[in-house]
């Protein structure tokens, strides 16, 4: 128990309220966004139904790079990313740095190929500056939509991420006085409801869930607004004081792995033997190999993997390009180990829940709907106790359209992507399709007493409906789901399933528009 005198007290209730209700939708969307976008990758698969390169680099590389290099300008070899895409193809982008006339800065100039991974034939090529050739990628846009929407909102740079990181802060204000506010931290974690029509029951159940997931939310706020602040302010800050504004001159500075560079010719050393002996050390193939300075005594190559069983970061090895000795492993920041490097390397999997597998982004996912649910009930008892004014009503009754028309309106977007994806635009129809539910979803809740039934029916169907949906639309039938090995595909068609009998059962939705009444039956 914390020992605090009444009027602190109140100052802390007041900044607890206020910070949460200023712009309590909008992190109301960032949160429930958040949750579902630790699933983002899955559902990418779920969605395209196509096998995706979920092993890491193998085969033979190293024969189609030094065919595919025999065929590029040497000027081009300063750097060469190796990976798959979501077919198993093999990627290869050829760089080096040249300035933008477009844009006047120094960017990546780049020839990238697309090769089968079989035969080694070249299946697509693209030459130009990176941002006019990578282009979107079609089967990816449900994938991208979600997280882009929980990082910035879908507002453009740099607004949206300042946006997201004030939104961090805001959720960081409200679960530290929330804590400081908890008299009894342990008991309340286990507190029953008291009452299922009392407003006390309502509080009790915000609450609880605040109870477990105070910690969780001020580990995301905090990740999420050094994210946000880092990419929208930190960087370009630093590259304008230290590079004049080159920002490209900075992520070199940072992220490059030697000094002083030795152009005497020299071969590369086998990429396969490299990626045996990577594969060998972290326990698992690497996602992506970074060759740079391709043919001189400089070269270098860095193995990107992903975390290994039991840890919280990536390892990403160095190795000698030409001798392939093992070098060390390569620290997110600099060319040496330090405490700023760990720390920032620590932000990613702490965010976003994959520093061990599965078990981790679910229990992320768990929390962060429980952090939902605190956000919601908490903006629902604030207009509670202000019903009297027809402003706190009329709030009341965005909070219900908003609580309700998000996951509304992800599921429009997933319909949207599903319909287009075979021949349409789909990086303009997912989104597309989301605000079309949007709006829909804003039309139902006007005008009537109680929308929460109609909302519930609604998601139900729509979560029913969505396998079948996925299924007609050309994508992996069950039967070769089973037969690959694609234990996601069933998984999230299953999970579907469950949300909609839930959400069409009569006693579901009475569960479900507990919170809302609450409110509504007072006015």
């Amino acid at each position: 128990m914390i020992a605090m005198t009444q009027s602190r007290t109140k100052r802390l209730t007041a900044i607890h309220g206020w910070s949460g209700v200023v712009l309590g939708l909008l992190l109301y969307v960032v949160i429930v966004t958040g949750a579902v976008a630790v699933f983002a990758h899955e559902i990418g698969i779920w969605s395209q139904g196509g096998v995706h390169a979920e092993h890491g680099l193998s085969g033979k590389v190293d024969r189609h790079l030094r065919k595919s290099a025999r065929e590029i300008d040497p000027k081009f070899y300063e750097e060469i990313f190796v990976s798959n895409d979501e077919n198993g193809a093999l990627r290869l982008s050829f760089r080096t740095h040249e300035r933008n006339p477009a844009t006047g800065n120094i960017e990546d100039l780049a020839i990238n190929l697309k090769v089968d991974p079989q035969t080694g034939e070249t299946l697509e090529r693209k030459e130009g500056f990176i941002r006019d050739i990578a282009g979107p990628d079609r089967a990816a846009a449900l994938e991208r939509f979600l997280v882009d929407i929980h990082v910035r909102l879908y507002v453009p740079a740099p607004w949206g991420l300042l946006l997201t990181g004030i939104l961090g802060l805001m959720m960081m204000a409200a679960a530290v006085t929330g804590f400081l506010m908890h008299k009894h931290l342990i008991r309340d974690a286990f507190l029953p409801a008291r009452g299922r029509e009392r407003l006390v029951s309502a509080r009790d159940r915000h609450v609880l869930a605040a109870s477990w997931s105070l910690p969780f939310g001020i580990l995301l706020a905090f990740t999420g607004a050094f994210f946000s602040f880092a990419l929208s302010l930190g960087v370009p800050v630093l590259a304008t004081i230290a590079f004049g504004g080159d920002q490209e001159a900075l992520v070199e500075m940072v992220l490059s792995t030697q000094g002083e560079i030795d152009q005497t010719p020299a071969p590369l050393a086998s990429l396969d033997y490299i990626l045996a002996d990577t594969t060998e050390r972290v326990g698992n193939a690497p996602r992506t190999l970074l060759i740079e300075h391709y043919g001189i005594a400089s070269a270098r190559v860095t193995a990107f993997h992903q975390p290994a069983s039991g840890d919280l970061t990536s390892q990403n090895l160095l190795f000698d390009g030409v001798s392939r000795a093992f070098l060390g492993v390569k620290p997110a920041l600099g060319q040496v180990p330090s405490t700023g490097s760990t720390l920032v390397s620590l932000m990613a999997p702490l965010h976003f829940g994959s520093f061990s597998g599965l078990i981790s982004k679910i229990i992320w996912l768990a929390l962060g709907l429980a952090m939902a649910y605190v956000t919601a009930t908490g903006l629902l008892l604030w207009t509670r106790r202000r019903e009297e004014e027809r402003v706190w009503r009329r709030f009341n009754r965005a909070i219900t359209i908003t609580i309700w028309g998000l996951p509304i309106a992800m599921i429009g977007s997933t319909y949207g992507f599903l319909v287009t994806l075979p021949a349409g635009d789909t990086m303009w129809w997912t989104p597309a399709s989301f605000a079309v539910a949007a709006l829909a979803s804003i039309w139902m809740g006007v005008g009537k007493r109680d929308p929460s039934a109609t909302y519930a029916k609604v998601l139900g169907i729509l979560c029913l409906g969505l396998p079948l949906f996925r299924h007609v639309m050309g994508g992996t039938s069950w039967s070769e789901a089973l037969l690959t090995g694609n234990g996601i595909i069933l998984s999230i068609d299953i999970l579907l399933v469950i949300a909609g009998v839930l959400l069409l059962r009569p006693a579901g939705q009475e569960a479900l528009r507990t919170g809302p009444r609450v409110i509504e039956a007072a006015e």
